[in-house]
């Protein structure tokens, strides 16, 4: 631990101290076994894609303790993923600026966690969870789910930065390895199991309204269902995951030529200038529902449609969540560090049929390096259009919606 953290420890518990009286003696010390809680904190921080693969963890959370209070907090950018959920009780936000901290470090995360800020903000919503609704029993923390019984919240994960091979402390101090090295998926659940979770069922849940359903159906109400639509997820959350728009424009070209496809873009409203730019070049777009749509009705899109074509980025997992195959274009090389942020063996689309495309290595200025790590496009640009194309037929062949041999 560098000098400047070490010696910062005690000033920070002792502001956490003063901010929230007493909120040590709110956190349950008496549960010796996940049966006996009564009482769950979850906070998570991570981005989009993070918050759809935390959704079997509260499922099995809520299987497991059928009668317990959970609360979620979690980044107020992805409150729309959880509004919804049923395996909640209550629903807290924070603001969280996810940031690509840990990239090359791979291994211990990345993301928010080592925000002492963000640390401070979230012990301040638990003090007054507890107030309203007596002593937590159980956190499960942000990034690594580092979940943490007993004695005092600040030896929790909220002020442990990492700590992916430190799981779960029980009250006499025994510690429970998980393996990080496996998908994201496996990995929360794995440790959901380290502290008692009976867990049944891996798959993804997405959660939608009524309201979604109705907008959704009338959005692509105009598309013809004796034919193939095709998402396009043109934007991602750094440039260097960032396959070019013109590259984006030509594979829609393509599979409206051989297939008369109908494609539909997808994304945030931070991806609109890389969706004008494909429309620029491309005037095979049927439907651009960039910025246009809440998360639950873009879920709901996803779901009427055959493929999603994208780069890694959230969409790509609410689609896999709602179970449209996808074809990801990954900005991380073929022989780069595979368990490192971004590797597509950690974020891989779950539960359905998939191809991602990968650099098969970096180029030199990334050579040296776990993954690309460069500002801009860079490795990613060596993933050719060809490839996109040849990979959305197989799979579109694969689930019968195009003839075999096209």
């Amino acid at each position: 631990m560098p000098w400047g953290l070490f010696l910062a420890r005690r000033p920070i518990r002792l502001l956490a101290w003063l901010v929230m009286p007493r909120f040590g003696r709110r956190v349950g010390t008496r549960c010796r076994s996940i049966k006996e809680v009564g009482h769950v904190a979850v906070v998570h921080w991570d981005s989009l894609g993070d918050a759809v693969l935390l959704t079997p963890v509260l499922r099995e959370l809520r299987r497991t303790l059928p009668h317990a209070r959970i609360v979620l907090v979690c980044n107020a950018n992805n409150q729309e993923v959880f509004v919804n959920c049923p395996y909640i009780d209550a629903l807290q936000t924070q603001p969280v600026q996810v940031s690509s901290i840990g990239l090359r470090k791979g291994l211990p995360g990345g993301g928010a966690s080592g925000s002492r800020r963000h640390a401070l903000d979230a012990a301040k919503i638990l003090a007054g969870e507890a107030r309203r609704h007596g002593p937590i029993d159980l956190v499960i923390g942000p990034d690594w789910l580092d979940p943490v019984y007993g004695a005092s919240f600040f030896d929790s994960a909220l002020f442990r930065a990492g700590g992916g091979n430190r799981i779960l402390r029980h009250r006499n101090g025994a510690n429970t390895d998980v393996n990080v090295r496996q998908h994201h998926v496996l990995r929360n659940l794995n440790i959901a199991r380290a502290v008692g979770v009976e867990v049944e069922d891996d798959r993804l849940e997405f959660w939608t309204t009524s309201d979604d359903v109705a907008e959704a159906t009338e959005l692509l109400a105009g598309l013809r269902t004796d034919q193939p639509i095709v998402a396009l997820g043109v934007g991602a959350g750094a440039p260097r995951r960032q396959w070019p728009a013109d590259r984006f424009a030509h594979v829609a070209d393509v599979l409206v030529e051989r297939l008369a496809a109908q494609v539909v873009l997808v994304g945030a409203a931070d991806a609109s200038c890389a969706a004008e730019e494909v429309q620029a070049q491309s005037n095979k777009v049927a439907l651009d529902l960039v910025g246009k749509t809440s998360l639950g009705v873009l879920g709901e899109s996803l779901r009427r449609t055959d493929l999603i074509i994208g780069n890694d980025s959230g969409p790509m997992h609410v689609a896999a969540a709602v179970g449209t195959s996808g074809v990801v274009v990954s900005q991380h090389p073929v022989d780069g560090e595979p368990w490192v942020v971004n590797s597509p063996s950690r974020y891989r689309p779950w539960g359905v049929s998939s191809v991602v495309l990968q650099p098969p290595t970096g180029f030199e200025s990334c050579r040296e390096q776990l993954t690309c790590t460069a500002m801009v496009p860079h490795c990613i640009l060596s993933v050719s259009e060809a490839e996109v194309v040849e990979a959305a037929m197989m799979l579109l062949a694969n689930d019968g919606l195009i003839a075999n041999g096209f």
